[in-house]
């Protein structure tokens, strides 16, 4: 099941007594309720003190929460002032009584209406008096949730549409009820979709549109399963999905509906626990049918990247102040993998229920994961990747692929040979909404072509007590180099990616510039084109307050993206080329000035709609569904030599003096390379 829900129901349809209730729904392993009435009392009838000596004490013992108070709030007349003052005083106690019991939801409704009479006509009073509800949850911190029903204003989608929209509050929400929708003659899909923004909470109740009787969920017109889906997997609902079987005429009815409680024609259970535990069946059914197949997630070292992945995929943040992007929907947690002592102490209180690993062989040729996430030191990507693939594991490499291009070409290799073996780099800043609507306006030749590129990226600084984390950091033979292995692989995948992959490269890089390591740490790489093009990218890891500006200069206009966050798109009225031929000295000037410029270009400004860790999500599923789907990788595993190839070229290239051709002469640059090891003379050289 998925893990961002939880399941409640209204415990009153199983029995009047209360402590029946909360027995029967801890027996079905259930642990929340919503609290409509207790004892044969409505809970809008209780006080703040009878709720803490007489309810808040059973709930304590069976250990169940209160996922929303199912109040009566708004099942009064319209026109019955009197009715409306008793209940603004009934709702002032009863968000006491949901804070006492630490619950952020109270259900209202939004008032009977004169029959035989256009709703519309009452629109604006009905706004006026819910409003003096919101109010009221306003000054209390309470959140009240609309539900649909039929002879109150609220009944159809359009009119919920109208009251959420027209009062504007956090504090007022939908509870959305297929059932009644079905009963009131709408289609709740339709409903859905008008009233998406606004669901806060679900209640599993389903219909029949010809008799309008209530019949266990999934088997109505209620579209329950197609929505449930939908909601949980589409656009990740997270919160209660509260049973209200409605199978049984219990003795609560009576006081829910207006006149004759006619929503049951006859009993479909024998009694109150039998209608409830046949409603949570059906919905545990309809949640075994929608639950999407899932990749069991083998993860290769739990440092800082690998707990956070753990944690994404289990939804167990070490610190709930921050906050976890939803789970991919097609991706689960299988196991886990470290050699670290104090890590594995920490493995075994975290992920109790998760298999634990020491020997990472063990782990991939083991029956709890489909595929393998390698979070490890750098040099250990390849030798990881490459024992996956002979073995038939599904493996999703970390950036970056490798540390010299002979290796990392040694898995490319590996993969070619085991083409029905997943394969795949987390190259996560390719799911930028931003960088990939770049990237389809490059491609689409709009602008003509890249003339030049020039990327400044110095937003990561780095003290000395970062680089002293661990032995392996900042060093030759355990990192395999500085910025541009450990914080620049992302964007060296980018430029290439948009700009393409350069011809010749020519780099100064600084070892240990204002550290005291021996790997680059400040770089300027120059580079050419096939086609003429020249690019510059910039970095370093000793600027406090860093800048990140890429600018990509084309034929026809300009793209600049600022801060990885705001892309400036400027468009021309005539080219570079026409402009240079057709240009008087005015024109020129008032290029150049900046006057009057308007007519020279248009601008668009694209705003990046994702970050860390939704980014790294997106990858994985997108993983899970080319392995279940086959579905187009947006990373192919083989690109991350790249990136390395790339970095390999600039650290020669300094290395030598001298400008070097891409790809990089890979056993020239690992002799280099293993001349540094050997400097250091603690990592053992590389072959």
């Amino acid at each position: 099941m998925t893990p961002n829900i939880k399941i409640s129901g209204f415990a009153d349809e199983i029995s009047e007594d209360f402590e029946k209730q909360l027995q029967t729904v801890t027996a079905l392993g259930m642990h929340a309720i919503s609290l409509r009435s207790a004892y044969g009392k409505s809970i809008a009838d209780y006080t703040v003190n009878e709720v803490e000596e007489r309810l808040l004490p059973c709930l304590q013992e069976y250990a169940v929460e209160v996922s929303s108070i199912g109040s009566p709030i708004g099942k009064v007349d319209l026109c019955d002032d009197e009715g409306f003052q008793r209940q603004k005083e009934q709702l002032d106690e009863l968000c006491r009584i949901a804070k006492l019991l630490n619950c952020r939801y109270i259900r209202v409704f939004s008032f009977f209406l004169p029959e035989e009479e256009s709703p519309e006509s009452y629109s604006g009073n009905v706004v006026e008096k819910l409003s003096e509800f919101v109010r009221i949850a306003e000054a209390q911190e309470v959140i009240l949730l609309h539900e649909n029903e039929k002879g109150i204003f609220g009944d159809t989608g359009a009119r919920c549409s109208f009251l959420l929209e027209s009062i504007k509050s956090p504090n007022l929400a939908v509870a959305f009820d297929f059932a009644n929708f079905v009963q009131c003659g709408e289609d709740p899909e339709i409903c859905w979709s008008l009233l998406q923004p606004y669901i806060k909470y679900i209640h599993i109740k389903d219909a029949l549109y010809e008799s309008g009787v209530n019949v266990v969920c999934g088997t109505g017109d209620g579209k329950v399963a197609v929505l449930l889906k939908q909601a949980l997997y589409d656009e990740n609902y997270q919160g209660f999905l509260t049973l209200e079987p409605h199978l049984v005429q219990f003795d609560a009815l009576k006081s829910l509906e207006r006149g004759k409680a006619e929503v049951i024609a006859k009993n479909t259970a024998k009694n109150g626990e039998e209608g409830y535990c046949m409603q949570y069946q059906g919905l545990q059914k309809i949640l075994e049918e929608i639950e999407p197949k899932r990749l069991r997630i083998g993860i290769i070292g739990t440092g800082n990247q690998g707990n956070a992945y753990a944690s994404l995929l289990t939804q167990r943040a070490d610190d709930p102040e921050w906050p976890l992007p939803p789970c991919p929907a097609h991706c689960c947690l299988g196991a886990l993998c470290d050699n670290d002592p104090k890590r594995l102490e920490f493995l075994k209180k975290k992920y109790p229920d998760i298999p634990l690993y020491t020997d990472w062989k063990k782990l991939v040729d083991s029956d709890d994961v489909d595929m393998v996430i390698t979070t490890v030191p750098h040099y250990l990507h390849t030798e990881i990747a490459i024992y996956c693939l002979e073995h038939g594991r599904n493996v999703l490499v970390e950036k970056p692929a490798g540390v010299y291009a002979k290796e990392v070409k040694s898995m490319n290799d590996c993969a070619k040979k085991h083409p029905d073996t997943a394969f795949g780099i987390m190259f996560n800043q390719r799911t930028n909404t931003l960088y990939q609507k770049i990237k389809a306006v490059i491609e689409s030749k709009e602008l003509g072509e890249i003339r030049r590129s020039n990327w400044i990226i110095n937003t990561w600084w780095r003290p000395d007590c970062y680089y002293r984390q661990s032995d392996w950091r900042a060093t030759w033979g355990g990192e395999g180099g500085g910025v541009l292995v450990n914080q620049a692989p992302h964007q060296l995948d980018l430029w290439q990616w948009l700009c393409g992959v350069p011809t010749k490269v020519y780099a100064k890089c600084m070892f240990g510039a204002h550290r005291k390591i021996a790997v680059e740490n400040d770089v300027t790489i120059v580079t050419e084109y096939e086609n003429g093009a020249t690019g510059c990218f910039i970095t370093t890891t000793h600027d406090p307050v860093g800048t990140d500006r890429l600018e990509i200069d084309m034929d026809g206009g300009k793209i600049v993206v600022d801060n990885s966050k705001t892309a400036t798109i400027l468009r021309f009225s005539m080219t570079e080329d026409e402009m240079n031929h057709q240009m008087d000295a005015e024109q020129v000037q008032q290029l150049t000035q900046g006057v009057s410029t308007g007519s020279l270009y248009t601008t668009e400004t694209i705003e990046a709609e994702s970050g860390w860790g939704s980014q790294h999500a997106a990858v994985m599923e997108n993983f899970a569904l080319h392995v279940l789907e086959n579905a187009a990788l947006l990373a192919q595993g083989t690109d991350g030599i790249l990136g390395v190839n790339l970095q390999n070229a600039a650290l020669l290239s300094s290395w030598l003096g001298r400008e070097v051709e891409n790809p990089v002469d890979e056993e020239l640059y690992l002799e280099k390379l293993n001349e540094h090891i050997r400097e250091e003379g603690v990592f053992p050289e590389r072959k």
